[in-house]
Parts: structure tokens; C-alpha cells; sequence
């Protein structure tokens, strides 16, 4: 096998895992789109999760982010490969092109995969008509008057 044979097929091969890495943080953030709010929060009713933040947050539009994330937690150390590393889908609240707030949402771990139990708000933030709230839970939400 020549340099040029062995350089191709281990730059075939790591593409190919991005691949199949960015097709697993896809399919968990469409699996996350597909859980109502009672699945992020127990307090809250069994409806869309996208339909509850559109009834909600009335004055603003969420999108999903299309990859999954570290939720913030990733150092790049060797010390992120020994645990468990949390996995968020991440919604931006935005107001026309501004993003005034954020929800990071916990969907699954890096060992386990997409949670069946114990998915709900890793943390999220809203600017509003000049207050700040910080939500904990994702029935923080409802505070925003």
C-alpha cells in the first residue's frame, strides 16, 4: 500500500465516523422535537414541546439547533472522554434576527444515548422587555409576563 492508498483510506475513515456522528446528533435532536413539554417537565402538560413554547413564548420564534451539543460542559481535556458527557438540544428565542434568549435542553449522554428518563432544562435565559429571567426548569417559562 502506497502513502497516498494509506493517507486516503484513514481520511475516508474519519470522515465516515463524523458522518455517522453528525447522523446520531441529528436523529437525537429530531427525537427531541418529537417529545412534548411533560417529557422536560413533569409539571407541564403532554402537548408538543414545539406547540407548548409557540402557546408560551407567543412574542418570539424558537428554533432548533440541527446538531446535539455538549451542553457547554466539553473542556477538551482527556477528562471528557472518562465521563458520561451530558448531550442538549439547543432552541435559540429569538425576536426577528436578535436572539434574546436560549434553551438548552438535556436529551441524552454520550454513554447512554437519548434518555428515556430524566430528559428536561439544562439551563436557559430570556431577555424581555427589559428583565432578565433565568429558567432552572423548563415551567420557568411560564414566569415571563
Amino acid at each position: 500500500m502506497t502513502h497516498h492508498q494509506f493517507f486516503f483510506l484513514i481520511t475516508a475513515g474519519l470522515l465516515c465516523s463524523a458522518a455517522v456522528g453528525a447522523l446520531a446528533d441529528d436523529q437525537f435532536v429530531k427525537e427531541a422535537k418529537l417529545r412534548s413539554a411533560y417529557d422536560f417537565d413533569k409539571t407541564l402538560p403532554r402537548q408538543p414541546i414545539d406547540e407548548w413554547l409557540r402557546v408560551h413564548l407567543p412574542w418570539y420564534e424558537t428554533p432548533w439547533g440541527e446538531h446535539i451539543t455538549d451542553c457547554g460542559e466539553g473542556t477538551g481535556s482527556a477528562a471528557d472522554r472518562e465521563r458520561d458527557m451530558p448531550l442538549c438540544a439547543e432552541i435559540d428565542v429569538k425576536d426577528g434576527t436578535k436572539v434574546t434568549g436560549y434553551l438548552a435542553l438535556l436529551v441524552a449522554t454520550q454513554k447512554r444515548g437519548l434518555l428515556k428518563d430524566g430528559m428536561g432544562l439544562y439551563f436557559g435565559y430570556l431577555e424581555h422587555r427589559g428583565t432578565r429571567y433565568d429558567f432552572k426548569r423548563l415551567s420557568d417559562v411560564l414566569e415571563v409576563k
